[in-house]
C-alpha cells in the first residue's frame, strides 16, 4: 500500500555545526524563539523554513524568495551538500520526560503522495487554510521539503524493528544535539536494505502524527505540477519526506494539550452546578487532584477557575453521558471530545467552529502556564490526560478527525538534519 523510496538528501556539511543550524518545526516557534535561532548561526535553517517578514517586502523580495536564495547560496558555498548516493536515513532521538529516559527510532524516506480517500495515508486532525497557503508558497519557491512530516505504522511482528536495530548496531554517521534531545543518524545507501524496506512497507498503512498541513499542501502542489507539465509518475513532486516510527516503539510519547477558556458568561457557581449533571466533582489541592487525575486515565479533568479554585471532575456514567454525541465509540471515548461536547459546548457555549479557529480559547502544554493564564485574566482552565496512541489509530481508522490539539507528540522532529529537494 505505502510506497516509500530513497533520495539524495541535502545535508549540512562539516563546515558548520549541525547543532547550530537545525530548528524545531515552524508551527511551534514563537517570534522570540525565531529571533534566537537567527542569532544562533547565519546558516540556521530557520531562514528557509520560517523566515522573517520585513517592511518593504514585495512580490520580488519576500520570505519565500529569500528562502530559495538562501538554499542556492548555501549549496554554492558548500554549506549544504547533496549525498552522493540515494539513501534512507535512520534516526534515533534520545530524550527525557518527567525523569524517565526514552529513545525513539525513525526511518526517514520519501512517501508517495496519495489522497486520503485511498486509505493508505490516514489523517487524524482538521487543517486550516492559512498555514496551508504559507506552506504552499514555500514549496513553490524552494521546490523542497525543508522539514519531515511524522508518520506511524504498525510493526506488530517487529519486522522493521529488527532491520533498523541491525543498522543501529553500527556506529552512527552523525550525532548532534536537538532541542531537548540527543540524536544519532545512520545513512543507509545499501540497495538490498532499501528494497527490503520498500517491500515491507508495501502492505502498511501510514498514520499521520504531525504534518497534516504539509501533507495536504504537497497534494495541492502535485496537482499544480500535473497541470503544468506531462505527468511523470517518478517525478519528485509525487513524494514527500517523512519520518516513520512504529506504533509499538517504546519511545512514542504523547503529551496532553491543556485548554484555557479566556472569557465566559457562566459564573463559577452555575458552572459547577451544571457540571454535576454529568460529572462527579471533588474540590481540593492541585497536586493531590493532579495525582488522582493521572490515576483515572480516562474521562477526568482538573479544572482551575478564575476564583482560584481547583476541581477534579470525573464522568459519572460514560454510556449515558455520551449517547447523544455523534460519532464512533472510539471518537466519543476521547477525553478531548468529552470535554469539548459536554463542557465547552454545552456549559460554556463555545462552538466547535470557535474551537477550530481558536477563538476565545488558548492551548498550552504546561499546567503552570495554564494557571498563570487564568490568573492573568482567563476564566477556566482544563488540565487533561494525554491521548493514547491506540486511540489515535482507532479514530483514524474509523475515518473521523479528532478535535484540534488532541495530540502532541514529543519530541518534535528537528528541521534541517535532512532536506529533500526536487530534482526531477
Amino acid at each position: 500500500m505505502a510506497n516509500i523510496r530513497s533520495f539524495r538528501g541535502l545535508r549540512y556539511s562539516d563546515r558548520v555545526r549541525l547543532d547550530d543550524c537545525i530548528c524545531p518545526p515552524y508551527d511551534i516557534i514563537s517570534d522570540s524563539e525565531r529571533d534566537q535561532l537567527y542569532e544562533k548561526s547565519e546558516y540556521n535553517i530557520i531562514r528557509v523554513e520560517y523566515g522573517k517578514e520585513f517592511e518593504g517586502d514585495n512580490v520580488q523580495n519576500n520570505k519565500f524568495t529569500r528562502a530559495r536564495k538562501y538554499l542556492d547560496e548555501w549549496i554554492e558555498k558548500g554549506i549544504l551538500r547533496f549525498d552522493e548516493k540515494e539513501s534512507v536515513y535512520v534516526i534515533e532521538q534520545e530524550f527525557e520526560v518527567e525523569g524517565r529516559q526514552y529513545k525513539r527510532t525513525g526511518l526517514i524516506a520519501l512517501l508517495e503522495l496519495v489522497g486520503f480517500e485511498e486509505g493508505i495515508v490516514i489523517p487524524h486532525e482538521f487543517t486550516l487554510s492559512k498555514p496551508k497557503q504559507e506552506r504552499l508558497n514555500l514549496l513553490r519557491h524552494t521546490r523542497a521539503n525543508i522539514s519531515s512530516i511524522f508518520g506511524l505504522y504498525e510493526d506488530k511482528d517487529f519486522e522493521v524493528k529488527r532491520m533498523l536495530d541491525g543498522i543501529k548496531a553500527k556506529k552512527e554517521d552523525i550525532s548532534y544535539n536537538g532541542i531537548g534531545t540527543f540524536e544519532r543518524m545512520w545513512i543507509v545507501s545499501d540497495d538490498g536494505i532499501i528494497e527490503a524496506l520498500r517491500k515491507i512497507f508495501a502492505d502498511r498503512k501510514i498514520f499521520i502524527a504531525d504534518g497534516h498541513h504539509r501533507y495536504e499542501t504537497a497534494l495541492e502542489y502535485k496537482k499544480e505540477m500535473m497541470q503544468k507539465e506531462n505527468y511523470n509518475k517518478d517525478a519528485d513532486y509525487n513524494y514527500i519526506m517523512i519520518t516513520l516510527t512504529a506504533l509499538e516503539d517504546e519511545g512514542i510519547v504523547i503529551l496532553p494539550t491543556h485548554r484555557v477558556v479566556l472569557s465566559a458568561d457562566v459564573e463559577e457557581n452555575i458552572f459547577v452546578k451544571r457540571l454535576k449533571e454529568n460529572f462527579d466533582i471533588e474540590k481540593g489541592d492541585y497536586e493531590a487532584l493532579k495525582e488522582k487525575l493521572a490515576a483515572y486515565k480516562k474521562y477526568a479533568f482538573v479544572v482551575y477557575t478564575y476564583n482560584k479554585n481547583f476541581y477534579l471532575i470525573k464522568l459519572k456514567d460514560p454510556e449515558k453521558a455520551l449517547q447523544n454525541i455523534e460519532g464512533s465509540k472510539a471518537y466519543k471515548n476521547l477525553d478531548v471530545v468529552v470535554l469539548q461536547k459536554l463542557v465547552l459546548n454545552e456549559i460554556l457555549n463555545i462552538s466547535d467552529e470557535d474551537i477550530l479557529h481558536q477563538r476565545n480559547l488558548k492551548y498550552t502544554k504546561s499546567d503552570r502556564e495554564l494557571i498563570n493564564m487564568v490568573d492573568g485574566g482567563g476564566k477556566y482552565g482544563f488540565i487533561l490526560n494525554p491521548t493514547l496512541v491506540e486511540e489515535l489509530k482507532e479514530v483514524s481508522l474509523s475515518g473521523e478527525k479528532m478535535p484540534q490539539k488532541s495530540t502532541y507528540f514529543y519530541p518534535k522532529l528537528m528541521t534541517g538534519n535532512v532536506i529533500f529537494v526536487h530534482q526531477s
